[in-house]
């Protein structure tokens, strides 16, 4: 398949000008040491092509009205091809071969999709013939521009080299000159004349650099700028914590952003907070382990008061109700405040995703007003009836949230080309894709196929990270949308139902919950999972484990009154339990705000207290962020603590020890949540577990392994994590 210009995610995703479906080759050659040559000009037509055994293969499509007749391809050895005229916009196609019946494919060679509403999603993808509701998407550019094409990339801690293809555009005019930019600052380069550039540096700090190159042809035409991210360091941020500050809430640092939006209760106002104040705690994260962060959506949201619910309006405080697609919110400090915020957690080396909102806008948003045919207009409301689950992908939030109509291919073309040129542009590594489950799968295909093309270079050290939120229990809902071509992870919902309720009654013990994780692992395979504890959907852990579940609203129809942190340690001892069960397991594990000190609350808006710090914590908040912190810091340092494989080396209903190890690093972590102090003692030779002495990061306690036999103290609802630390 041709590759495209960084800057057009899809402008040659399965066609474009000269190439097209199952896309035929540009012709790029190299020459005899291995150096990418330019690309030959390149005509207008689209072409699509199809290996088959058919007799005769069709192409149809909507630039032809579907005709299974008008459109015959040419046999060319074992291919079909068809050069098609067809003017810059999106377009569905299929295959249609004729061997006796006629049958329709979507295109196998495909990386972009397009489906209509009523599709099935256990074939959506697969290209057979028979499946008749997706089809493959093209979107075709303006082919008169030259373009640039990131061949390879090899960078390291003193220069960076690429290779470069060069398209001329319909003109024929080949490359003049070149421009490039190391993060935003003019840089001589070497360039070969051929396809290679070469930029020494000196002195570059450790963290996140982008390169942008542009050329210019003999005409004076310009590419696309092609946008080259890659990271100087050793980390993939995927070693440390996931944290996820809701703006609003988290910490104030720019009091002339603060007015109220005249809501009926304070909970549901914006309350404080900034981007400024989460950079002022960056350092406070790193600390605690972080090296992720999850932001709120930050472009603008409406004004005013919306909805209701528990007998009271909301604001747009959480950034889900997006009125704009340029704009940022000013109630955290505009663009100019979210970009400082990016580049300080760049040079903590941090990666940043933001969520991204795709299932829906509101209705104040331009797209509505001036596409109105890029929404459905049933307007079924996903809490009437069962909607939620019977139509998961066109019911709407709510009344003012118009739900996008993504069987309509400039609707997707338009949102996706958003979002991959709103990460290009601010240097985003990856984004938490919001109500995945509400989107159509092509959706989430094109979103990761998109942002690969536009960010995902060859040989550079760059991998956009895309983390689902599929609230379900069921794995097999949520593993639908990871693996070769979908998300790199979803969040854990299963799981964290299991370890909620193992940590709060005996319904579901330690042994229900390894075999809970056990599921997981199978069921997930290589996808990057993150784990958790909360999120700003649930109730708050120690709520939770102080007083039973609540519903949203109380008896009265109202929200509860806030809750109050629970009274004595009980509470709070089973939350760092918790802590300590998912932060020596694999995955990427988030910490949500306020879940590091046990802030309080019942389900939204209540767990989305304002946060506290320093001073303002309780002697058993302090401690639990403590537990947080040494955790945190022991799994930077020792990678066995996320270690994908394991042994249980105990294990009944109240009592656990997971054994992990890799390489010469060797861990080992209890959990107990009995009401007596227990005595473990077993062998080590079974479990190929090493003697000699091991250390609790927890306590800093020494235990002594020898005779093929190890002994260790529990207290009651508490918890360990032995190191190894040699004979």
């Amino acid at each position: 398949m041709k590759l495209i210009d960084n800057a057009m995610w899809l402008g040659l995703l399965l066609g474009g000008c000269g190439s097209g479906s199952g896309i035929q080759d540009t012709g790029r050659d190299s020459d005899s040491d291995g150096e990418s040559a330019l690309f030959p000009p390149r005509e207008c037509g689209t072409v699509f092509s199809v290996e088959s055994e058919a007799v005769g293969v069709f192409l149809a499509g909507d630039f032809n009205g579907w005709s299974t007749t008008a459109s015959p391809m040419e046999r060319e050895g074992d291919r079909f091809e068809l050069e098609v005229e067809l003017e810059p916009g999106s377009y569905a196609y299929k295959f249609v071969e004729k061997d006796g019946d006629a049958r329709w494919r979507c295109d196998p060679e495909g990386r972009f999709f397009h489906c209509e509403e009523g599709y099935s999603k256990d074939s959506w993808n697969d290209c057979e013939p028979g499946s008749e509701s997706c089809n493959s998407l093209v979107v075709v550019e303006d082919c008169a521009l030259p373009r640039l094409h990131v061949l390879r990339v090899d960078a390291n801690e003193d220069s960076v080299e690429v290779d470069l293809g060069f398209e001329p555009g319909a003109n024929g005019d080949m490359l003049a000159e070149l421009a490039v930019t190391l993060d935003g600052q003019p840089q001589e380069v070497s360039w070969d004349g051929r396809g290679r550039l070469s930029l020494g540096y000196s002195e570059l700090s450790s963290g996140r650099h982008r390169l942008l190159v542009q050329a210019v042809d003999a005409r004076e035409q310009t590419t696309e700028a092609v946008s080259i991210p890659f990271w100087n360091d050793e980390s993939t941020g995927s070693e440390g914590l996931l944290y996820f500050p809701m703006v609003d809430r988290f910490a104030n640092a720019q009091a002339a952003n603060d007015w109220s939006e005249g809501t009926q209760s304070e909970s549901t106002d914006y309350r404080g907070g900034d981007w400024q104040g989460i950079e002022n705690r960056l350092d406070d994260l790193h600390g605690l382990g972080v090296r992720s962060l999850w932001l709120t959506a930050p472009l603008d949201n409406p004004a005013g008061a919306w909805g209701d619910k528990c007998g009271t309006d909301f604001s747009a405080y959480h950034g889900y109700w997006p009125s704009s697609a340029v704009e940022f919110e000013s109630h955290f400090g505009g663009e100019e405040g979210f970009v400082s915020l990016v580049t300080a957690a760049h040079l903590r080396g941090m990666r940043v995703m933001v969520d991204w909102v795709g299932n829906h806008v509101h209705e104040d948003h331009p797209y509505r007003t001036t596409h109105r045919d890029w929404f459905a207009e049933d307007a079924k409301l996903c809490q009437d009836a069962n909607n939620w689950d019977d139509y998961p992908e066109s019911c709407w939030f709510d009344g003012f949230l118009p739900d996008v109509d993504y069987s309509n291919p400039s609707a997707l073309d338009h949102m996706i080309r958003d979002a991959v040129d709103f990460a290009r542009k601010y240097d985003l590594d990856g984004y938490r894709v919001d109500a995945v489950k509400h989107m159509p799968m092509a959706v989430v295909s094109n979103l990761v196929s998109g942002l690969e093309d536009a960010l995902e270079h060859p040989g550079a050290n760059f991998e956009f990270y895309t983390l689902g939120e599929t609230f379900d229990g069921d794995r097999g809902v949520v593993s639908a949308y990871v693996g070769s071509g979908m998300l790199d992870g979803q969040f854990d919902f299963p799981l964290y139902f299991s370890l909620r309720d193992a940590m709060f009654s005996g319904a579901t013990t330690l042994v229900d919950l390894e075999a809970a994780h056990t599921e997981s692992q199978a069921v997930y395979g290589t996808a990057r999972m993150s784990t958790f504890l909360g999120n700003h959907d649930v109730e708050r852990f120690v709520t939770q484990a102080a007083e039973g579940s609540h519903g949203e609203c109380d008896s009265t129809g109202n929200f509860w009154n806030p809750a109050e942190p629970p009274v004595g340690s009980d509470a709070y001892q089973r939350l760092r339990v918790a802590w300590t069960w998912l932060l020596t397991r694999p995955g990427l594990p988030l910490v949500y705000y306020g879940d590091e000190i046990g802030l309080p609350g019942y389900f939204d808006p209540d767990n989305r207290q304002l946060m506290r710090f320093g001073e303002e914590l309780s002697a058993e908040e302090s401690a639990t962020r403590a537990h947080v912190a040494t955790l945190g810091a022991a799994r930077l340092e020792h990678p066995a603590l996320s270690a994908e494989t394991g042994v249980l080396w105990w294990i009944e209903p109240t009592v656990s020890a997971r054994l992990t190890q890799d390489g010469e690093d060797w861990a080992l972590a209890f959990i107990h949540l009995g009401e007596s102090s227990r005595t473990v003692t077993n062998g080590l030779a079974w479990a190929g577990m090493p003697e000699g002495e091991w250390r609790d990061v927890l306590t800093d306690e020494r235990f002594s392994a020898s005779s093929d036999a190890l002994t260790v103290s529990l207290l009651p609802k508490s918890s360990r994590v032995l190191v190894w630390e040699g004979l």
